[in-house]
């Protein structure tokens, strides 16, 4: 369980920080003009937020194996998986998460 556990932390933690500055550069952009920064260098920001979405699907993942493996309900799981997609929120979320693994699964605890 630690395991598993452990890397959909890891996932949550790149995909809330991913999102914050895929949110930042949008945002820059729009309230930029064309000749900034954040507009001529268009394709280095969509890149970014490419990554972001493959390392979205990436977390979805380690989410599922999580919910299976500590027996969440759909409602939770559900929940958990669509904070990741809002800045900040998705770092309440992993919390969230860890903290009912942590209290159904008390040897996850040790090695903190």
């Amino acid at each position: 369980m630690s395991a598993v556990l452990l890397r959909y932390r890891v996932m949550a933690y790149v995909v809330g920080c991913f999102v914050i500055v895929v949110f930042t550069l949008f945002f820059a952009q729009l309230s930029t003009d064309e000749t900034s920064w954040f507009n001529r260098h268009d394709t280095l920001i969509t890149v970014i937020d490419q990554v972001h979405g493959v390392l979205y699907m990436l977390f979805l993942v380690m989410a599922a194996l999580l919910s299976r493996a500590a027996r969440w309900t759909i409602p939770f799981t559900i929940t958990t998986l669509v904070a990741g997609t809002v800045p900040i929120l998705s770092f309440w979320a992993e919390h969230r998460a860890t903290a009912a693994v942590h209290a159904e699964y008390p040897e996850t605890t040790t090695g903190r």
